[in-house]
């Protein structure tokens, strides 16, 4: 086949959250698997176009509209850069057809283009559900249901999936916000995603920190839970003086410096760790140099790649009941659930598995054996290929499924 895979996110250059991530693992992943891959993504700073190919797949980046019109509303810079991507994709597929092209619904990148199609021109788009628009407004607050923003945004999210020939979720929970919010029956929404190369990420050839550590991976903003995550790390430095808590990722303007300046002033200037971004080859190491992994996010849309990143490296993963991750993180199995935003809960948690290595093993130990068998890449990527297959073949919803 000939995919398409549209993201403005994708590694290295703009490489920010999980978006950028699962199109950079479907694109190497189905790549390898001989099907011709191009990748439309966002130049830096709407800098000039780019061209290149990088291995087995072809990146596209390309800017906005920034240098046509200053663009002072999110919602313009949504619609003015999927009539780019629009543009982009109808000059891909006059090259030589595009068997099926997938779209994230954040950012309506396919807005567009789904709107422009007719029975002259109609290359199968498929929507991959995130995080939907509707679900970050009500969980955390972003944006402001009551502002244009969200409502402009709302409308295009919802264009975009009820256009879609068909729609995937990386979890259970965003296919349920977008069904009951975009009025998109259930059953139309598979529930699938790549999961986790095993083979890269793994406890096997790393060495284990001297001192206790407790990491993070994600963007370090405050929905992740980074200040909850800093303040239990401060009460337990009386009971370990010697932890650290290391936090993997890029970093809000102003966020590094804020949490650094809090460590100090409760008196543990050595506790934290800002490692900044670190490329998909090198997080294994420093996931593995980890005695436990914590991401206390006041809300994922799940399933939260990176606990289940943590989980194949050994770890076992601290997470918030509630939203996505909870379809991934066991209780009592592979991992701790606490209640959003409880700091009590999260210094219990972390005292139970720092204090109790046998227990901390033997957990790690079950969260690689659930990777393994629920959420391998290989298998995962198997399941992808046949979804693409089938929706450019305008199979039913029920035949995808099979």
């Amino acid at each position: 086949m000939r995919i398409a895979l549209v993201s403005q996110e994708y590694p290295p250059e703009t490489a920010k959250g999980g978006i950028g991530t699962q199109t950079y693992l479907k694109a190497e992943g189905l790549a390898a698997r001989g099907h011709e891959v191009h990748v439309i993504s966002r130049t830096p700073r709407d800098a000039p176009r780019q061209e290149e190919q990088r291995g087995g797949v072809r990146v596209t980046r390309i800017p906005g509209f920034s240098k046509q019109m200053k663009i002072y509303e999110p919602a313009v810079d949504w619609l003015t850069y999927s009539v780019a991507v629009a543009a982009e994709l109808a000059a891909l597929h006059g090259r030589a057809p595009v068997n099926v092209v997938d779209f994230p619904e954040w950012g309506c990148e396919g807005y567009v283009h789904l709107l422009n199609r007719s029975e002259w021109y109609r290359v199968p788009a498929v929507i991959h559900l995130h995080g939907p628009l509707v679900m970050l407004a009500r969980t955390i607050d972003w944006p402001e249901i009551d502002s244009e923003f969200y409502r402009i945004g709302v409308a295009m999210e919802g264009t975009c999936v009820r256009l879609a020939d068909a729609v995937f979720s990386s979890s259970a929970c965003s296919a349920d916000w977008c069904a009951q919010h975009h009025s998109v029956p259930r059953e139309r929404i598979t529930v699938l995603h790549t999961g986790v190369d095993t083979r890269l990420f793994s406890p096997q050839g790393f060495r284990m920190d001297s001192r206790p550590t407790v990491v993070f991976v994600g963007k370090i903003v405050r929905n992740k839970g980074v200040e909850l995550l800093l303040e239990a790390a401060c009460r337990l430095s009386s009971e370990y003086p010697d932890l650290r808590l290391l936090l993997v990722g890029r970093a809000e303007e102003g966020m590094g410096e804020q949490l650094q300046e809090r460590a100090r002033a409760c008196g543990f200037p050595h506790l934290l760790e800002l490692a900044g971004f670190v490329d998909r080859q090198h997080l294994p190491a420093h996931l593995a140099s980890a005695h436990v992994f914590a991401a206390p996010s006041q809300y994922e849309g799940g399933p939260g790649f990176v606990y289940l990143e943590a989980m194949a490296c050994g770890l076992p993963v601290i997470g918030c009941s509630g939203s996505g991750a909870a379809e991934v993180v066991v209780p009592d199995e592979n991992g701790l659930l606490i209640p959003p935003g409880d700091v009590n809960a999260l210094v219990a948690a972390l005292r139970r598995l720092l204090s109790n290595a046998a227990e901390r093993e033997a957990m790690g130990a079950r969260a690689r054996c659930y990777v393994l068998r629920e959420a391998d890449s290989e298998v995962c990527l198997r399941r992808l290929e046949a979804f693409y297959t089938a929706a450019a073949a305008g199979k039913s919803c029920s035949e995808r499924a099979s």
